[in-house]
């Protein structure tokens, strides 16, 4: 009898076994993924908060600050290359992306979230996947009066008019998207055009501050007339009450356009937690978010819903040379605006 009921344990105990689902084996419940991002912390805290809730996987959230945005974390994952740390890069912007991707740092994963994003904003190797576009813009400030130097402002070149010199400012280009931003003024004017535009810039003794939101304050305050920055930036300072408007530059007839940039989502090369790390990209490349990203103002267009970025006239740069002359042109920018010639 004791044989035979042990036997028969031994029979449910199997059978039980051999039922179990396969997804129960590979569950991502409970586990913890490290995220490294330069989207700034108020706008990815939420976003991050309900994939916990909705997952039940712990997010371990590495953000960036305002003065090294993007090229910190950036430069971590390359120095934590042979012994990485983060499971899944999330950016503000694309051109350290691709670098990262093509030094290794980033690996292929084909998200089936990333299905609808079209080619322009998905690397051709499936390492990393764009999502939610910003743009660069001028902040102008309304603490002039009404006929003011810059109500004539449409273009960035325009920043370097004799008018409104002193009274201009941008980022300094060694951190965020101004670093992409003069590098693609860079690839689309030629190197020599480019730093003939930096000289201008310098002649009309432009202001180097320390974020673009801080060129959003400064503008907003009235304490400098205008400045480049990004578009969430300019939100937010207006949430804040300040008195300032967003220019889209260089939209008219035989104007360039301006930058638009994808935040971009990618999984780290020898990732430790790889399968919560999928759940969370699929997740970060989800209409949901880029929903939530365009309702809080911190992105501007659909890299889906909107052909064309929902009509900007975007700059005719490719993201891919954009990437490759970050070094050098962030370097001529330094040194020209810095008067270190």
């Amino acid at each position: 009898m004791r044989i035979l009921t042990l036997t028969s344990l031994f029979v449910v105990i199997l059978s039980l076994a051999c039922d179990r689902k396969p997804s129960d084996t590979t569950s991502t419940a409970g586990a913890e993924v490290v995220l490294y991002t330069s989207v700034d912390e108020p706008y990815a805290r939420p976003i991050i908060r309900k994939f916990e809730q909705q997952s039940g996987i712990k997010v371990l959230l590495k953000t960036d600050t305002e003065a090294t945005k993007s090229v910190g974390l950036a430069a971590r994952l390359e120095a934590e290359r042979a012994n990485p740390k983060a499971d899944v890069w999330w950016g503000n912007e694309i051109f350290h992306t691709i670098n990262l991707a093509d030094r290794g740092v980033l690996t292929a994963y084909a998200s089936p979230a990333a299905e609808k994003i079209p080619p322009l904003y998905k690397d051709p190797q499936g390492r990393w996947a764009g999502t939610a576009l910003r743009a660069r813009v001028i902040a102008r400030t309304l603490h002039e009066p009404g006929d003011a130097p810059t109500r004539s402002i449409t273009s960035i070149l325009d920043l370097a008019k004799p008018e409104l010199k002193g009274k201009v400012c941008m980022a300094r280009p060694t951190a965020g998207t101004t670093g992409g931003h003069v590098a693609a003024i860079y690839t689309h004017l030629g190197p020599e055009k480019a730093e003939q535009f930096f000289r201008d810039l310098k002649a009309n003794d432009v202001k180097l501050l320390g974020g673009n939101s801080v060129v959003a304050e400064y503008v907003g305050l009235g304490q400098l007339w205008a400045g480049l920055t990004d578009n969430d930036d300019v939100d937010s300072m207006l949430r804040e009450n300040g008195k300032l408007d967003m220019i889209l530059p260089d939209q008219g007839e035989g104007q360039f356009g301006t930058l638009t940039i994808p935040c971009t989502v990618a999984l780290v090369s020898g990732a430790k937690h790889p399968d919560a790390a999928k759940k969370l990209i699929d997740y970060l490349l989800s209409p949901e978010v880029e929903k939530a990203l365009l309702d809080a103002k911190f992105a501007r267009y659909s890299v889906v819903a909107a052909k064309g970025a929902g009509g900007v006239k975007a700059m005719p740069v490719s993201y891919a040379d954009v990437a490759k002359n970050l070094k050098p042109a962030v370097e001529l920018a330094m040194r020209t605006l810095e008067g270190r010639e």
